[in-house]
């Protein structure tokens, strides 16, 4: 079976995530920025892969609402009658375009229910080995270890983003990479499990993922 992956190319790192765990089930997967080379025609790309999958799973996030190429892809897929796969980033059932809004949409934080009923469809699966689903739902912060006055080190390689199974993504952007591997001391502990440290001036939330306590670094 192949799977056809659509998404804005600002929602990259949840498009690549999906696309990896749909291959280790042992499909194939289309997904434009490993697949279409340098000098390839896009628009011919697109067709072809868009003709040889049996699903379409589309990525609706705030940024491919908003993408002509997303719906462009969405409108091929309909007319082909593909199957719809519709996974929500970051928007409502409401938000749903109105052409799809009837077809059973997941959150992304309920991805792994479109995996296990994609394992079960599956007619050329290229192992039977069980899949790593590569979601992170991490621990509430009242079942880590941390408190507020503790001294901890961000880890040293730059981490996934943590997804919590409220909903809610604690995001590492490029700028907190200046931070690897230093030390600081923990000032505040969020109820939704974002962490606040003294060495970033407030700006950004951590993960307790991403931390590790200084006495064990």
């Amino acid at each position: 079976m192949k799977v056809f992956v659509s998404h804005s190319s600002k929602d990259k790192w949840a498009a690549r995530r999906i696309a990896d765990d749909i291959e280790r089930l042992g499909c194939e997967v289309f997904l434009d920025e490993k697949d279409i080379k340098t000098g390839t025609s896009i628009d011919a790309a697109i067709r072809t892969h868009l003709a040889e999958a049996e699903h379409f799973v589309i990525l609706l996030s705030p940024a491919s609402l908003r993408s002509e190429w997303v719906l462009l892809e969405l409108g091929g897929a309909m007319a082909l009658g593909k199957t719809i796969i519709p996974i929500l980033l970051y928007v409502g059932a409401n938000e749903i375009p109105q052409a799809i809004n009837l077809k059973l949409a997941r959150d992304i934080n309920d991805v792994v229910l479109y995996y296990e009923e994609l394992k079960q469809t599956s007619s050329n699966a290229k192992t039977k080995r069980k899949p790593k689903i590569n979601v992170k739902i991490s621990k509430p912060h009242g079942k880590a270890a941390f408190k507020v006055g503790d001294r901890v080190k961000i880890i040293a390689i730059k981490p996934s983003d943590a997804l919590r199974d409220t909903g809610l993504s604690i995001t590492w952007i490029e700028e907190m990479d200046s931070f690897l591997g230093q030390t600081a001391e923990i000032k505040a502990i969020r109820q939704n499990g974002v962490i606040k440290i003294d060495i970033d001036d407030n700006r950004y939330g951590w993960a307790p993922e991403w931390l590790v306590p200084e006495k064990s670094a």
